[in-house]
């Protein structure tokens, strides 16, 4: 049998933590650094507003729509989770991580296969921003930390029009990662006269229909710990 020093004991257990915990890292010190945190009440386009060569769309983005030859086909188009837009009689169009010159040519090979001889197509990003109809209608930014698959700063498309919710948010950045502590989550929101407003989340009873989703404002920003075992 192999014996161990107290040295190598104590960095056997040390990797074995780094391993079981790396994936909800920094959650449980979140509630005390708020106030650091950039909240935004917009979506800017890239490039500052602007348009750059590398530009590629993504889900969430507003696209306008431009047919020379019909203008029926015009109109504000949101990128969906799915990667495509709907445009009436056209039916879904993949649209998603491509360039401007990209989606048009896509739009109008579309156009020229099922309505049109010949269509000139011009496309557009636009900003959505939480003050604008648009942005009311679209989706909503807001803010992902903890356990969850991505965080960071993401846009959540509203779907139909409906109210962007807390789960739908999660879901949409691909779920909850190991060691998720659902039931002890929580949502900040920044009040308009200073500080964060706590409100709890628990997402194990929303998914089991026990409990209310709940609706998101932008500038929200979900917070999911992860579980302590053992304690």
């Amino acid at each position: 049998m192999p014996s161990f020093t107290s040295t190598a004991i104590i960095q056997i257990c040390v990797v074995i933590g780094i391993a079981l915990f790396s994936s909800c890292s920094n959650s449980s010190r979140l509630s005390d650094d708020t106030e650091g945190l950039d909240f935004q009440a917009s979506r800017p386009l890239p490039a500052d507003q602007g348009v750059g060569s590398d530009y590629k769309t993504s889900v969430g983005d507003a696209l306008e729509v431009f047919v020379l030859e019909d203008s029926s086909f015009n109109g504000r188009y949101v990128i969906r989770p799915s990667g495509d837009v709907i445009i009436p009689r056209l039916g879904r169009i993949a649209v998603a991580q491509l360039s401007l010159k990209q989606v048009e040519e896509a739009v109008q090979k579309e156009l020229q296969t099922t309505q049109l001889k010949k269509a000139t197509v011009i496309v557009d990003p636009v900003t959505i921003t939480g003050n604008s109809e648009l942005g009311a209608q679209s989706g909503v930014t807001v803010y992902l930390s903890g356990c969850i698959a991505k965080t960071g700063r993401q846009f959540v498309p509203s779907i139909a029009g409906n109210s962007v919710t807390a789960l739908q948010a999660v879901v949409n950045a691909g779920g909850f990662s190991s060691f998720a502590n659902k039931k002890k989550s929580f949502l900040l929101r920044r009040q308009v006269m200073g500080g964060s407003q706590r409100i709890v989340l628990n997402f194990a009873a929303i998914e089991e229909g026990e409990a209310n989703d709940v609706q998101l404002m932008e500038g929200d920003m979900i917070v999911v710990p992860q579980k302590m075992f053992g304690l």
